[in-house]
């Protein structure tokens, strides 16, 4: 049973027609760029890969995930990127169809096999990830496939630090990033660290600290934050990010909850009692919370205060909380009617 403060706000009625005649607009929102793959997940739930009998596939992929996600919440979203021209690029071009997510700036490349990815549930790590098809698709992104009308309309841009591993997808995740800025999109990122994939942790840490000055919002997890800043308390480190460009960060520390901070405030979201099946795309769910409410309130992001921080907080910690009550990730996002059922920002 999930225990949620409830948190009401004046407002019309969401229906699914709604959400609907939001994700029929013409251009994108919210644009998500970076990696999308195949998730294998052992069954039953929290089972480790070598125990497992079963194996269930689900589409994975952060920012991938992220469209999604944002998708189930009413928000018209488009995702940036590529997976092989195989059953299981076809798969995932299906799955973010049918979720009506924009897949113009997306293909599929027949000189390299969509990635892998299965979760190893090793007792003895934190959720963990072995990668086949490496390198894959996602990886040949390139500068060109940025067109220049991009993105003429939306308003926000979220990728991952996945894509700034390799040629020619650092270059064209770059560009991206260049693009939006020059049109005042809002750049969001969730480095979404995978050590596995990187060359060396070194280089892991200087591009994905060198890349935080091109951006607005911040979302990280505690292992990402003491890998970056080690050392460093997250409560009390707001000019370092400040310096470096970040207008608002959130650090999530799972069961614990959410710490969220701008340079006008911040707060502490106490974690959910739920009944947990899986914590795949928690995260991602969380940043699709964040951006839907962002982009909702349309403010200035150095001009939310305590209580605007606290309410953002909750809904982004529900849609993580509810994601985690069912197997897979972008199966298990809620949509907007299960969420502000609980709490609305």
């Amino acid at each position: 049973m999930i225990k949620f403060p409830i948190i009401r706000r004046k407002t019309s009625k969401i229906t699914n027609k709604d959400a609907a005649t939001n994700n029929q607009q013409n251009s994108p929102e919210i644009f998500c760029l970076g990696e999308l793959l195949v998730d294998f997940l052992p069954t039953p739930p929290h089972s480790e890969l070598l125990k497992t009998q079963r194996l269930k596939m689900a589409p994975g992929g952060a920012p991938a995930n992220v469209a999604v996600a944002l998708s189930r919440l009413g928000v018209h979203s488009g995702f940036i990127g590529k997976a092989g021209d195989d059953i299981f690029g076809q798969y995932l071009q299906k799955t973010l169809k049918d979720v009506k997510v924009d897949l113009t700036y997306f293909s599929l490349h027949k000189g390299a096999p969509t990635r892998l990815a299965f979760i190893t549930n090793h007792p003895d790590e934190a959720q963990g990830f072995l990668f086949y098809g490496t390198p894959g698709a996602d990886e040949l992104l390139n500068p060109n496939n940025i067109p220049h009308s991009f993105p003429n309309e939306s308003r926000f841009l979220h990728f991952g630090s996945i894509s700034l591993i390799n040629e020619p997808s650092r270059s064209a995740t770059l560009t991206a990033i260049s693009r939006a800025r020059q049109n005042k999109l809002i750049i969001s990122f969730d480095p979404n660290l995978r050590l596995e994939l990187w060359p060396n942790r070194k280089k892991a840490k200087k591009e994905i600290i060198s890349t935080l000055r091109l951006c607005h919002v911040l979302k990280v997890n505690l292992a990402e934050w003491n890998f970056l800043f080690p050392g460093h308390s997250f409560k009390k480190s707001w000019s370092l990010l400040e310096k470096k460009g970040i207008k608002l960060a959130a650090l999530t520390l799972g069961d614990d909850g959410a710490l969220l901070i701008n340079k006008q405030t911040q707060v502490r979201i106490k974690g959910l009692k739920i009944k947990n099946k899986d914590t795949t795309g928690a995260g991602d769910a969380f940043v699709a919370g964040l951006l839907y409410c962002l982009k909702k309130n349309n403010k200035e992001l150095e001009r939310y205060n305590r209580q605007d921080l606290r309410r953002i907080g909750l809904f982004a910690n529900s849609a993580g909380a509810l994601t985690c009550t069912k197997v897979g990730a972008a199966p298990a996002f809620p949509n907007l009617q299960s969420v502000t059922r609980l709490v609305e920002c």
